[in-house]
């Protein structure tokens, strides 16, 4: 995650700005998650006066992100309290999602609902090796400007950029020249910001994704500590991963994912493009899975899956395919079992296309861990409950929790 907010953006000078911040976005957190609705019940969960927090409420009502809606029903005595409700609609969160073929624009309300949506097709191919940035940027304002139909810049809280790569502090760019062979520069980020006025987010795809994961689990299950720390691993083209450390995600001092892909687990096996060999996703991905899947039947004298769609919805009970499938799961058991073990964590859960394949599939993973060692007894390993287009949805949840401020 790198967050650029705008150059002109005033800061905090005092203690005292510091302590209304943090108690007005408190407000705006309990508002917005319902675990408040009254001045009364946000004077109990903040423990402040009342005249302190209706001070801080009129200012968000004033700032348009609350919305008093009379006197709540109540048997209590007394006098009735005033509804508070949150107002969704009044800021946008616009998010571009970066492919090799195409940008996906997204925009969502402050309660992370889709607005909007559309598809503009794009081959990144074309700048293999060099920077794109203000093809891309001229792209998101075009998209901004003329194709969006409910946009409005006046009520832009954000604008995100979400793809496979990642933003690097010594380069001064987001790198995706793995995924789409080109990068985009801060100076051409920073252009696009002036002309949209808006904070941005640079975002990492499978850090969104675990972190939407993270969310969804915990209104499943608001008292369940297994987000505190947590593995999330993203299944498809390629393998990538992103960890949830004392329930924030976590990113190192270099920004970086958790790159379980490139965790070996042959030393002498196939070369990976990173410059090793033996890594786990040369082994393991849908798209070898399929491969695995097809040469099975090929040998068995059987009509192949043509996709895994196909492979998921007609041959998952086939013998020959069954047994391609534990090898896969053996071998990614392997990675797995690494990861557990280099991190500490007892909870983790596997996301993108990797769900196709059925709960055979995630028992027979699951099981290969267990051979391993006592150490994971207490493994908590479950799909994704988030799809694989979540990560629009984990970026606008991201920043309204941890970046997002009211006053500033």
């Amino acid at each position: 995650m790198k967050y650029l907010p705008p150059q002109n953006t005033a800061r905090p000078t005092s203690y005292q700005q510091h302590v209304k911040e943090a108690n007005i976005k408190q407000i705006f957190d309990l508002v917005r998650s319902g675990k408040c609705s009254s001045r009364a019940e946000l004077v109990r969960a903040m423990k402040l006066s009342a005249t302190s927090v209706s001070v801080l409420v009129e200012e968000l009502a004033e700032r348009g992100l609350i919305d008093e809606t009379g006197p709540q029903l109540t048997f209590q005595p007394g006098r009735r309290p005033i509804s508070l409700r949150f107002n969704s609609d009044t800021r946008q969160i616009a998010v571009f999602r970066l492919s090799r073929y195409g940008v996906r624009y997204d925009l969502l309300d402050l309660n992370c609902q889709l607005m909007e949506s559309l598809y503009v097709p794009f081959d990144s191919s074309t700048f293999e090796g060099r920077d794109s940035g203000d093809t891309y940027t001229d792209l998101f304002a075009d998209i901004l400007m003329n194709r969006a139909q409910r946009f409005d810049a006046r009520r832009a809280a954000l604008v995100g950029v979400c793809s496979a790569g990642v933003y690097s502090d010594i380069h001064r760019a987001l790198l995706i020249q793995s995924a789409m062979g080109t990068s985009i520069s801060e100076e051409s980020l920073r252009r696009f910001q002036q002309r949209v006025n808006a904070p941005l987010l640079i975002a990492n795809r499978t850090m969104c994704m675990a972190y939407a994961e993270k969310k969804r689990i915990d209104a499943d299950d608001p008292v369940a500590p297994e987000t505190q720390y947590m593995l999330f691993v993203r299944i498809n083209e390629s393998i990538r991963g992103a960890s949830i450390n004392a329930g924030d995600l976590y990113t190192g001092p270099y920004n970086l994912p958790a790159e379980i892909g490139h965790f070996c687990i042959d030393y002498n096996g196939r070369p990976c493009p990173c410059g090793s060999a033996g890594c786990l996703e040369r082994y393991v991905n849908m798209d070898l899975i399929l491969q695995d899947a097809q040469q099975a039947c090929a040998r068995a004298g059987v009509p192949a899956p043509k996709s895994i769609e196909d492979l998921s919805a007609n041959y998952l009970n086939q013998p020959d395919v069954m047994q391609a499938l534990d090898g896969s799961a053996e071998l990614l058991a392997a990675g797995l079992y690494t990861a557990v073990c280099a991190m500490g964590v007892r909870t983790v859960v596997l996301g993108g296309g990797i769900s196709a394949l059925g709960e055979r599939f995630l028992r027979q993973v699951y099981h290969a861990i267990l051979r391993r060692s006592l150490l994971v007894h207490q493994l908590d390993l479950r799909y994704a409950k988030v799809g694989d287009d979540s990560d629009s949805i984990g970026l606008a949840q991201y920043y309204l929790d941890k970046l997002f401020t009211v006053t500033m």
